[in-house]
């Protein structure tokens, strides 16, 4: 399976956070692929607030990122995926836009790896698991790359102001993966 190394080796920005969940890998990939944002009022109130402008605009993925499966519906499709052990998303987007930007073109991990349109950032998700004693330890990893210089300037304004909340949402999907996986 390929990996977040195959296709975006280096980053711009990136963030990366775990947990150690007591639960057999089976039960935590079977948890993480039911998690949605729409169930977790932290990440909810935060997908909320940043996709409010896309809502009034009248765009409908908006919707659909926080009442569907993250892996389903998350903003970047699944490239690849390893029952039990890991599943990598990807693709390309403009975030900093207050709407969300253009409609990004579909790529599959070669192509994302390959894309160098100005004016976007390529990003890349991924969710591990190994197992750890008794239970599993599940990590996840986004990675931004931009695409020239200005997208990166204007990328890391945005980044400036999301972070914490990126990062909070996170951790609050890695909370409910691990109430999922332990509660059987």
């Amino acid at each position: 399976m390929q990996t977040l190394d195959d296709v975006l080796p280096a980053s711009h920005f990136s963030e990366r956070h775990g947990r150690s969940i007591a639960a057999p890998p089976a039960a935590v990939w079977a948890a993480l692929q039911d998690i949605r944002l729409g169930d977790l009022a932290l990440s909810r109130a935060l997908m909320g607030i940043r996709l409010l402008p896309a809502r009034l605009a009248g765009k409908n993925e908006a919707d659909r990122m926080v009442s569907g499966r993250i892996l389903e519906d998350g903003p970047v499709p699944v490239l690849a995926a390893d029952p039990d052990r890991a599943v990598l998303a990807g693709g390309v987007m403009q975030p900093w836009k207050i709407t969300g930007g253009e409609e990004p073109p579909e790529l599959d991990a070669a192509a994302l790896q390959a894309f160098a349109e100005p004016g976007w950032v390529k990003v890349g998700l991924d969710f591990v698991l190994e197992p750890s004693g008794s239970g599993t330890r599940l990590t996840t990893e986004t990675r931004i790359t931009a695409t020239d210089s200005k997208t990166r300037a204007r990328f890391g304004i945005y980044w400036l102001f999301i972070r914490v909340g990126s990062g909070l949402i996170r951790r609050d999907m890695l909370r409910a993966v691990a109430r999922r996986a332990e509660a059987g």
